[in-house]
């Protein structure tokens, strides 16, 4: 059976690219312009992450008898795959989680806009060595086989939410810099992906005194703050928008995520403040502010508490 890592060499192999250097690919001057980064990690894990703006449609084929899982996150552009008579869609601001095991796929690169993605191939060991370890407390089974139950191909949907994009900037900008640390992308590679089974395979256990219902407002609660980090509503106020009483809202909400309403504000703020200086879309005080800080100063001494480094040596970067 086909690895995982010969896979993809294949498949860049096959299609409408060629190596730059070790990491990078080009499309072919007839295709289209800009580049393909790739990498393996220690655990196996494929990086791939995609800014092409392609001159005209190019459909390709390809085919495997090997299995393979893949986290798909798409920024701009929308590609259409074809797999066993089935198209799947994966517009801006959608992410996959999809299956595929002796498929033929076909590929129909998007034009005229640019394309930008990340994917991250995960070999069907790790991803069943997690499933079974999520799922153990809850009695539970999700491995590859039963998935995909003899299928060619499976997939499913989500919205990128805030949380998940600053994730994916930050292993983009990590994997883009020249000095990449490759356990840098193995951690932002892993939770990526143990995020989104927890979500889409519903695996997060349900504390003593909460309902399947109150789980669900108290994602609520992380919607809307991932939403309005700038200018969260009180706790009051988002007790009363998830339906929720003050005292569910606080226990609650530290029993399911293991941080405090307050404590994953501060998480989601930062992130994104890490990843307005990454981009340089802000200075330091820009993106203070624009998360919700209004004392600099508070701000930088919370974000070397995280990160173990001054918001200006991120910008300076």
């Amino acid at each position: 059976m086909e690895s995982l890592t010969s896979m993809y060499k294949r498949y860049f192999d096959e299609s409408l690219f060629s190596p730059k250097n070790e990491v990078s690919l080009m499309p072919r001057p007839e295709v289209g312009t800009g580049s393909i980064d790739r990498i393996t990690t220690y655990s196996g894990i494929e990086i791939v992450y995609y800014n092409i703006c392609y001159h005209a449609s190019c459909p390709f084929v390809f085919a495997s008898k090997g299995r393979m899982v893949e986290l798909q996150f798409a920024l701009s552009g929308q590609r259409q795959v074809m797999v066993s008579d089935q198209i799947y869609e994966l517009p801006a601001g959608k992410g996959a989680l999809a299956f595929m095991q002796n498929f033929q796929a076909q590929f129909y690169p998007p034009t005229p806009e640019r394309y930008v993605s990340l994917a991250l191939g995960i070999p069907v060991t790790l991803f069943d060595y997690a499933a079974n370890q999520l799922a153990t407390s809850l009695n539970r089974k999700f491995e590859f086989n039963r998935i995909l139950d003899g299928q060619a191909s499976r997939a499913y949907y989500f919205d990128i939410d805030t949380r998940s994009m600053a994730l994916v900037k930050q292993l983009i900008s990590v994997f883009t810099n020249a000095n990449r640390s490759p356990l840098m992308m193995e951690a932002f590679a892993l939770e990526l992906l143990n995020r989104h089974m927890i979500q889409l395979f519903d695996l997060i256990p349900r504390p003593r005194g909460l309902s399947t219902g109150d789980l669900q407002k108290l994602h609520r609660v992380k919607q809307v703050l991932e939403s309005c980090m700038a200018d969260p509503p009180s706790l009051q106020a988002l007790a009363k928008m998830a339906g929720v009483n003050d005292f569910k809202l606080k226990s609650g909400f530290k029993a399911c995520f293991g941080l405090t309403v307050f404590e994953y504000l501060r998480h989601i703020r930062l992130d994104y403040a890490m990843k307005l200086l990454q981009d340089g879309e802000a200075n330091v005080t820009e993106a203070a502010m624009r998360v919700g800080y209004s004392n600099v100063s508070a701000f930088s001494e919370q974000f070397f508490r995280r990160y173990g480094v001054k918001p200006s040596a991120i910008k300076n970067q």
